[in-house]
């Protein structure tokens, strides 16, 4: 028995050390110190699972967000979106154009000031009213938010934020339905006329809040309550747990640029259209972003353009009130320069660089298209 409870002890104190030193490396998914050591800022207490779309913002509501790389303070609007305030009219001369899109577009861990949406306004010189939201915030929700809040505020084009490492994945129940079933967020099916419906699991009710919830007994909650508050093994621990929950290519490397399954990249599509028709005839300019997994495989001379959802959104791009911007075209040879070291997010030179970007298609394009505004809201 003492040699167990001993076998036992040093396997505990192992792990711990274990999961110190890889935590302050940034080696795992989850890289925090303990409660008891540095408070837990989140970022998620401003959040809130209640809308159509899922996950949303409260009002007029701030928080912050603290990581080993970052340390921001996010604020919302009366609307709950992370900008200025909103006006449903736009004044005479004014040029707006409404962001869609997930955490990329949000401004995930980044200062206000140096998100791609505050970048962006300045060098083109218009409004722009930022409705993207962090959440695992996929098609599905970039058309529901844009059908029943974006679009009651007058605008004369849309910028949407296409993320291939989580939007062919963000809306599939089956990929999700192991992970968080009691979230309150759409999900698509497939119709027996090929297109594609929207459903919310029976077990997922609207919340006020967005907070990770520990499921199981109460042995189990106040067993993980106390790793997280006491230990660094709770990194680990979370880092496993997440992992399990994901998908055998996530595990290996995911790239959404090169491995989604055709029924994920037709559905993501499918709701990315039904989007650009409500947009109708406003003009929508579609930037695709890559993150540093699927710039290494491209960078080590794959090619993706063979994929279904390219050829769809090229084929889209056809229209001329359609701009489809592959940033990948346009990454630096030191892509990793744009992404936070600890996160997956861009950091302010990311977000810059996504600015500059669409900018330059803004202006290429400006003097023969949207010198007068169109489309009021309808």
């Amino acid at each position: 028995m003492k040699n167990a409870l001993l076998a036992l002890l040093v396997s505990l104190v192992s792990l711990e050390l274990f999961s110190f030193v890889a935590a302050r490396a940034n080696l795992l998914l989850f890289n925090d110190y303990p409660e008891i050591y540095r408070p837990r800022f989140s970022g998620n207490s401003w959040r809130t699972q209640k809308d159509p779309w899922g996950s949303w913002h409260k009002l007029d509501a701030t928080d912050r967000h603290q990581s080993s790389c970052f340390d921001v303070r996010y604020a919302s609007n009366a609307i709950g979106a992370r900008d200025t305030a909103f006006e449903h009219s736009k004044p005479d001369g004014q040029m707006r154009y409404v962001l869609i899109g997930d955490s990329f577009a949000e401004g995930y861990g980044v200062d206000f000031k140096d998100a791609a949406q505050t970048q962006l306004e300045k060098l083109v010189g218009i409004d722009i009213y930022n409705f993207g939201s962090d959440g695992y915030f996929g098609p599905v929700q970039y058309y529901l938010i844009y059908k029943d809040l974006a679009k009651q505020f007058e605008h004369d084009g849309v910028i949407l934020f296409f993320l291939p490492a989580n939007d062919f994945t963000d809306n599939d129940y089956t990929f999700w339905k192991g992970f968080h079933p009691s979230w309150y967020r759409p999900y698509y099916k497939k119709t027996n006329n090929g297109g594609y419906d929207i459903f919310y699991p029976e077990q997922a009710m609207p919340n006020d809040q967005y907070e990770d919830k520990v499921e199981g007994n109460t042995i189990k909650r106040f067993m993980l309550r106390n790793l997280m508050r006491y230990t660094f093994t709770a990194d680990t621990v979370r880092t496993i747990k997440y992992l399990l929950a994901r998908s055998p290519l996530e595990k290996l490397g995911y790239s959404g640029y090169f491995d989604a399954t055709a029924e994920q990249q037709e559905a993501a599509l499918y709701f990315v259209e039904k989007l650009v028709r409500e947009a109708t005839p406003r003009r929508v300019m579609i930037l695709v972003i890559p993150n540093r997994e699927d710039m290494n495989r491209i960078r080590s001379g794959k090619s993706y353009k063979d994929q279904y959802w390219f050829n769809k959104l090229s084929s889209m791009a056809t229209n001329t009130d359609i701009e489809v911007i592959d940033m990948a075209d346009h990454m630096p040879d030191d892509y990793a320069s744009l992404f936070l070291p600890c996160d997956n997010h861009w950091n302010a030179l990311g977000n810059r660089a996504a600015a500059k970007l669409i900018a330059a298609k803004f202006h290429s394009s400006i003097s023969h298209r949207d010198t007068h505004p169109v489309g009021a809201a309808r």
